[in-house]
């Protein structure tokens, strides 16, 4: 093999594949990333068996060919040169080495490499029908379950979100089993009957950082998800764990709402968990008749104490008195962006629901919490 090209697509490229390999990985080829020059492009793989992504970058291909070679390796060598003006030219050598250099210049790098056949093989869902969405539009979505996805799998927590297209609607839910989130965008799909997967958080994640022209293809293949955005393929393995019956705490009785601006509330909430307590890291919210929100800190380890107040934009109810850990409010309201925001209570035992106030038809987004107990 022997291409050249240029470093700063070389690196942006590189970037993605390398928050795919585990950084320990227990099986030496997984610490690689497979090379593959063919055509007049360089495609990049790496994969952690679960997670897979197969990328590539315009080069000029001299000869071709394939090889594996350590990744974080490359991608310091390669970043110590994306600020050079000249491409890089990468060969194999007779004995199996990679050779980096500078085009025309006298640095010079050798890494050793693996064998294209030990490195994992690429499935190819080519062949299956491909349903077309907004990429925009699915990673809202995403944005908006991941803060609720499980990091552990349990009964009530799952490590990844549920995802379901309608014919006309895109649907995620998530739960760690303290807090559920629901979204829905009017999206079309491509489906003619409801399709349910379960996708792990890992592949969310890194669906996140893809960037691409055109609409997001998503195929299923063998127990398989792959996600395909303009020259960037990501797949996984599907979850088989069974997610929980979430509709029974979707829409929790309430009879008190209050309707507050989301920046001051998320301001104020970030000043006032500096002080809160590191086990709990519990605030209370205070809500009076009159709609003023009394947000109340208060460290048991220290003594240190915190309050902020905000007056509601409006306030339905009678008073109540609710704790929640405070991380979890900021997390919605960070990750949020419409400029209000309401609550829907009953009292400090039950489940608050969270929304962001958005106009008809512009989707859902639902965000249950569970209480803390007050003593």
């Amino acid at each position: 093999m022997e291409i050249r090209v240029e470093a700063k697509p070389l690196m942006a490229e590189l970037n993605l594949a390398l928050s795919i390999v585990e950084t320990k990985a227990t099986i030496p080829i997984l610490s690689n990333l497979l090379l593959r020059a063919e055509g007049d492009f360089l495609e990049l793989a790496a994969t952690d068996l679960e997670v897979t992504l197969r990328t590539r970058c315009p080069a000029e291909v001299i000869q071709p060919g394939a090889v594996t070679v350590p990744a974080r390796k490359l991608g310091s060598i390669v970043r110590a040169f994306s600020g050079e003006e000249v491409p890089l030219s990468l060969k194999t050598t007779p004995d199996r080495k990679l050779f980096l250099q500078p085009v025309g210049k006298r640095n010079e790098y050798h890494l050793q490499t693996l064998p294209e056949e030990d490195f994992p093989t690429l499935l190819d869902p080519s062949a299956e029908a491909a349903r077309e969405m907004d990429a925009a539009a699915v990673k809202r979505c995403i944005e908006e379950v991941l803060v609720s996805s499980g990091n552990e799998d349990s009964r009530f927590s799952v490590r990844g979100a549920l995802l379901m297209l309608e014919p006309e609607s895109l649907v995620m839910v998530s739960t760690d089993s303290h807090r559920l989130t629901f979204c829905s965008h009017p999206v079309q799909t491509g489906v003619e009957a409801p399709l349910r997967v379960l996708v792990p958080k890992k592949t969310l994640v890194e669906l996140l950082k893809l960037e691409g022209d055109g609409g997001l293809k998503m195929r299923l293949k063998d127990n398989h998800v792959f996600f395909e955005l303009g020259p960037r393929l990501l797949y996984s393995r599907l979850m088989d764990t069974a997610f929980p019956a979430y509709e029974k705490v979707l829409n929790p009785a309430t009879d008190k709402v209050a309707v507050l601006g989301r920046l001051p509330f998320l301001e104020k909430l970030r000043r006032v968990s500096m002080v809160a307590d590191s086990k709990n890291r519990a605030v209370v919210l205070s809500f009076d008749p009159a709609g003023v929100l009394e947000m109340a800190v208060r460290n048991q380890e220290t003594g240190d104490e915190g309050k902020e107040y905000e007056t509601c934009e409006r306030f339905e109810g009678e008073a109540v008195n609710i704790g929640f850990t405070v991380e979890f409010l900021i997390e919605f309201l960070g990750v949020t962006k419409e400029e209000k925001v309401s609550l829907k209570m009953s009292d400090s035992e039950h489940q608050t629901l969270l929304e962001p106030v958005r106009a008809e038809g512009a989707g859902t987004h639902k965000y249950v919490v569970m209480p803390l107990r007050l003593d």
